[in-house]
């Protein structure tokens, strides 16, 4: 028959229908007769899943990847992985997201009309079989094809595993959903071949409360049964390379839903598991050892006391109130005792009584007493800025209220061991602050505020800080986490530069404008998502961030100025958007230099034919689609 003038879409069911109908030999011939093929992928995968190591063989000789290109006119937003194939899809695949699975590449049986028909018959019929194929019920005459035992289909993936880059397979993707949809054999497989997780999908998991790949695997987690949930998490865990997984909400209600009767959370074994590897730092204890006193089970109780949760004597205190308000007699009795075996009367009497003082200090009648600690200016919207700390110790809290009036700011050199007029006592205590407690009515941060506090260890951004100022926390040098809400609107020029512990940031959602210089020399970052609402990254931003590794730059973003990411000398992978219509290189010298000046080993992801790819390609950058 003449395939000349078919449509790409007719070429492609023509393909696929000679997968269950034709030899190796003839399936290699009829690729010839159909080149040039746009979109191979969907009949390597039916050879994967149904016909066997020869028909793959044939169809990959020829030229066949699973490089899956989605014809104009389909709709809807599913990426379809044919190279998911050879895996068990079973429920949990299903909920992966990846897949259609009304696609036949993804069941488990597929039927052919034994007839004669002509290829172009056969086409359209093969086009129409997917109803028949769902209800399981064969039209006249069919031949039904099964999916292959996992012993072939194993082997065919070690052969795509050794033509991996020929074929367009991303084996470190395959592992981790062969490990998800309980594909032993298949795993085993590529764990020899010494296949593990790409840093992008370990960063996600770790970190990626937002990202697709988190919440496709809380979905698919969900479906997992009580066993299987251990050992399939447990294996994703080994691949985490010593570091735990990311922690929401979405994996409480896989584990513990009292609308599916899903109560697996407190099996005490399970909560052990989910204690151990899940970050506990993004986990609401209270509600979690709430969920144990319903359950009424000591033995979850035990375990948070194991993980520290319950050494506050507030937090303790609720929960023994809450137990007995909701008479779960055993937890009661067990928590009463273990108050009367644990706990420090003196000392929880004393703080106690410190307490007592705190608050009296946050009475109109102690202004005087503040007066000596804290220097401050009345604002236009009679509320308070802090504009000079003048106490003596390191820890600090920072009063909510100094008399009548709330403190909402923190002003310029606050903190700041270059304030002007400072004895040289107050430049040594400045510079040995460890700890800093903001109260929740600030709404901003001046510039220069933590200026130099290089043993700062730890300080809260309170949720409805909108601005932080230029310098703000330039040098603090301890510092090793920050952690931005979602009110946070803007950073200024060099906030956080020079701060060479700052392994993590957390950029909200929202956030408009990040200033020159912001992170420069973080010598600790490692991975950063810019937000889309971001619409310039302006010069110098992440300029020497020597440990960055990755950065996603979000869909929104339009411009990157000079020396953006320059002298980031283990960046390995950005992700530009087609938002983006300039980046901008620094032409100051002779010979003008990147954004990503020095960066030697980076590899650049953009959109074919957009102002990114032309960009790279113009500067001999190194780019894929």
């Amino acid at each position: 028959m003449d395939y000349e003038n078919i449509s790409q879409k007719d070429k492609c069911a023509v393909l696929q229908h000679a997968v269950f109908t034709k030899s190796p030999e003839e399936l290699s011939a009829l690729y010839r007769q159909l080149e040039p093929i746009r979109s191979s992928a969907r009949a390597l995968g039916l050879a994967c899943r149904f016909r066997g190591l020869e028909h793959v063989k044939a169809l990959v000789e020829s030229g066949a990847n699973f490089n899956y290109v989605r014809p104009k006119d389909a709709g809807g937003y599913d990426q379809l992985h044919y190279w998911l194939s050879p895996l068990e899809m079973n429920v949990v695949l299903q909920h992966a997201g990846a897949v259609d699975i009304r696609d036949t590449c993804f069941t488990n049986r597929h039927w052919l009309p034994s007839s004669e028909m002509d290829d172009m018959i056969q086409q359209a019929w093969f086009n129409n079989i997917r109803d028949a194929c769902h209800a399981d019920v064969a039209a006249d005459g069919a031949k039904r094809f099964n999916v292959l035992p996992v012993e072939q289909r194993a082997e065919i993936v070690k052969y795509l595993y050794e033509h991996r880059e020929k074929v367009c397979l991303d084996v470190e993707e395959l592992l981790f959903y062969a490990i998800m949809s309980g594909s032993r054999q298949i795993t085993k497989v590529l764990k020899e071949y010494g296949v593990g997780f790409s840093k992008q999908r370990i960063t996600r998991l770790m970190e990626g409360g937002r990202s697709n790949e988190w919440w496709e695997f809380c979905h698919m987690s969900e479906h997992l049964g009580d066993e299987d949930y251990l050992d399939v998490v447990g294996s994703i865990v080994r691949e985490m390379e010593g570091n735990r997984l990311y922690y929401t909400d979405a994996v409480y209600q896989a584990n513990y839903n009292t609308y599916r009767k899903q109560y697996r959370l407190y099996k005490p074994e399970f909560f052990q598991f989910i204690l151990e590897h899940f970050n506990q730092k993004k986990m609401n204890k209270t509600k979690l050892m709430r969920g144990a006193i319903d359950q009424n089970s000591v033995e979850c109780l035990e375990i948070c006391t194991q993980n520290g949760w319950l050494q506050l004597p507030q937090r303790r205190e609720e929960m023994i109130r809450y137990a007995s308000e909701n008479d779960a007699t055993e937890c009661s009795a067990w928590l009463l005792e273990y108050k009367n075996r644990t706990a420090d009367f003196a000392a929880e009497r004393e703080r106690a009584e410190k307490k007592m003082m705190r608050e009296l200090n946050a009475n109109p009648n102690s202004v005087t007493e503040l007066k000596k600690i804290w220097g401050y200016e009345k604002r236009e919207d009679d509320t308070l800025v802090i504009t000079r700390y003048k106490g003596k110790q390191i820890e600090i809290e920072v009063p909510e209220k100094i008399g009548n009036r709330v403190v909402s700011a923190i002003g310029s050199w606050a903190f700041s061991f270059g304030a002007l007029r400072l004895k040289k006592e107050q430049i040594e205590l400045r510079k040995a602050i460890t700890r800093i407690t903001l109260p929740k009515t600030i709404r901003a941060i001046g510039e220069c505020a933590f200026y130099g506090c290089r043993a700062l260890v730890q300080i809260n951004i309170p949720n409805g800080i909108t601005a932080i100022g230029a310098r703000a926390f330039w040098s603090c040098k301890c510092l090793s986490a920050i952690e931005l809400p979602d009110s946070v609107t803007e950073i200024g020029d060099e906030a956080f530069a020079g701060c060479n512990r700052l392994k993590t940031v957390e950029l909200p959602e929202g956030i408009t404008e990040i200033g020159k210089d912001t992170f420069r020399n973080c010598q600790s970052l490692k991975s950063v998502t810019i937000p889309g609402t971001v619409e310039i990254i302006r010069r110098g931003t992440f300029y020497g961030c020597t440990a960055l590794e990755t950065a996603v730059i979000s869909e929104g973003v339009a411009e990157i100025r000079q020396k953006a990411f320059a002298d980031c000398t283990n960046l390995r992978s950005v992700v530009l958007p087609q938002s983006v219509r300039a980046i901008k290189n620094d032409t100051k010298r002779q010979t003008p230099v990147t954004v990503f000046n020095g960066d030697a080993s980076l590899t650049v992801t953009a959109a074919p034919k957009s102002y990114a790819e032309k960009y790279c390609r113009r500067n001999n950058i190194p780019v894929t689609e």
